[in-house]
């Protein structure tokens, strides 16, 4: 359920504002790059509904809108609209705190974790991590992470967790925080999460096929969840369930992104709208939160929109007011962004660009880190002649450039305009897709970096063993090294040195071991909280 950065998805555009593809086009497109299951998509465009599926998703005969599956942190927007609904019902303030509610059964270490309010928790600005420290030694690799995580376990936490540094807290995800809302709620109004979801917000919305717990008929029409190319299984929860239980259908969650989509005309009109307000800035995505909703802008107009994630499932819900248009993409495979088939909608062509040639003290200029949040930051690299920039997470992405401080992608259809202040470069703005996202410069070293030519990469590649059920998967794509852990997403790595590859979105390094230096790898060693080592498979 965290919510990886991706380059592509969060930047934003240069080009006019193109005409969109329907989105059953774009995901058929890309469907056949599944390794296992399929994509069904909902979308309503101007008062019309339509429905498609690609590849194979759910059981044989079952029509693409009425497959269920698991939606994952699409569940916080239903979190979001029922801490509105107590709040105008008078049984829970937005500022209550956490010592408020829970001091009689809590004696908290940290007072700051007292003094978290509900807002927070529902803005992603509490300063509490993803996780808990106590749900599980590697809950990212775990089949089923949340299934025993009590609320026993939930106050525990709570009364030894320490916050680092003084609030305010800048936006930062927080699956924890969330599922901790959704469990407040439930124990104010005394009664599970699952069924506040059904009183407050499916039932006057008429969507029977939004729950946590499926009956017997809606069982059947599950599409079964894949990890890769393997089958998997359902995730289960209990205190957490608020920030990802729900499982739906693409016709209900039509129907829950019309009621965003003309929150006045709504069964929850006063809800919703309460909930759509913007409450924070939101820097790591580019973007501002309402009540567990993201806000955005594509072409200027706002879109609210939130994805998911589950052990064998991906999703996404995107709602443009003025352009009257609901998205809805599920998958039943992890190995896709669902995101990525909302963006295929809009992929632009490249084009040609003339370019300019500046020397390379000209392009020293440009070098260096730029902070658009607390986990997204752009480094900017020259390697030769040319500049390289990287979005956490991301590989780096050569750029060329075409005149007044701006560069053009020569891979994907976006720019980055850099920006100087008494002529001194101090931010960047990346462009693409009808999207705008700012960076400012920070007093922060650049990395040293190696890029040699991929072929020197090759014998790294395969699968090194951590334990049997642990797998540290190596491969290239395109000029970059990504290693994967079983369970985790591919993420990339960057040498430093030969043999020594760096991660950004951790702080984590790798590094590949051999008999001697004319031998083949033997295997590698993890460098995080510790040395974990890995021997390679035959």
């Amino acid at each position: 359920m965290s919510r990886a950065l991706s380059l592509s998805f969060l930047l934003a555009a240069i080009l006019p504002a193109l005409a969109d593809k329907p989105l059953a086009e774009a995901a058929s497109g890309i469907a056949g790059h599944l390794p296992a299951g399929g994509i069904v998509t909902g979308e309503w465009i101007k008062g019309k509904a339509s429905f498609s599926e690609h590849g194979t998703s759910g059981p044989a005969g079952i029509a693409p809108e009425k497959q269920l599956f698991e939606i994952g942190s699409i569940s916080k927007v239903f979190t979001g609209i029922l801490l509105a609904d107590s709040v105008l019902d008078g049984k829970v303030r937005y500022e209550s705190t956490l010592k408020e509610l829970l001091g009689g059964e809590i004696a908290f270490k940290d007072s700051k974790v007292g003094n978290i309010t509900l807002l927070q928790l529902a803005t992603h600005t509490s300063g509490l991590p993803r996780l808990p420290g106590n749900i599980g030694p590697n809950p990212d690799a775990s089949d089923d992470p949340y299934a025993n995580y009590d609320r026993q376990l939930l106050h525990a936490y709570l009364a030894g967790a320490v916050i680092e540094g003084e609030p305010p807290y800048p936006a930062a995800y927080s699956n924890l925080g969330m599922g901790l809302l959704g469990d407040l709620l439930s124990e104010l109004h005394g009664k599970p999460w699952e069924e506040l979801v059904k009183e407050k917000i499916t039932t006057p919305l008429g969507m029977s096929d939004t729950v946590v717990t499926l009956s017997e008929f809606q069982e059947k029409r599950l599409a079964p969840p894949h990890r890769g190319a393997k089958e998997h299984h359902s995730w289960h929860f209990q205190a957490l369930a608020g920030a990802g239980a729900l499982r739906s259908t693409a016709a209900d969650l039509l129907v829950f992104g019309k009621a965003l989509l003309a929150p006045r005309n709504s069964a929850l009109a006063e809800p919703t709208q309460e909930a759509m307000k913007t409450r924070a800035p939101y820097n790591d995505f580019g973007a501002e939160i309402g009540l567990g909703i993201i806000i955005g802008k594509i072409d200027g107009d706002p879109v609210f929109e939130h994805s998911g994630g589950t052990g064998g499932y991906r999703s996404m819900l995107q709602v443009i007011p003025a352009r009257e248009t609901v998205r809805v993409v599920l998958i039943n495979n992890d190995a896709m962004p669902a995101e990525s088939v909302v963006r295929a909608t809009r992929d632009a062509p490249l084009g040609n660009v003339a370019t300019v040639e500046l020397p390379a003290e000209e392009l020293d200029a440009y070098v260096g880190v730029y902070q658009m949040g607390p986990k997204a930051i752009f480094t900017v690299l020259r390697v030769d002649d040319e500049l390289r920039i990287r979005l956490t997470g991301q590989p780096f992405a050569p750029v060329k450039p075409v005149g007044d401080d701006r560069f053009r992608y020569q891979s994907i259809a976006a720019e980055i305009q850099f920006k100087r202040v008494d002529e001194k470069v101090a931010s960047l703005t990346l462009l693409q897709n009808g999207r705008e996202l700012a960076a400012r410069r920070i007093d922060q070293p650049v990395p040293e970096l190696q890029f040699p030519a991929v072929d020197e990469w090759k014998e790294l590649t395969g699968e090194y063993e951590l334990s049997p059920d642990q797998v540290i998967t190596v491969s290239i794509k395109g000029h970059t090294l990504f290693a994967q852990v079983t369970g985790q997403p591919p993420y990339p790595v960057f040498q430093t040195k030969p043999g020594h590859f760096a991660y950004d979105v951790v702080d984590a390094e790798i590094e590949f071991e051999r008999e001697s230096p004319a031998t083949p790898v033997t295997g590698l060693v993890l460098h995080q909280n510790g040395e974990h080592r890995a021997k390679k498979r035959p």
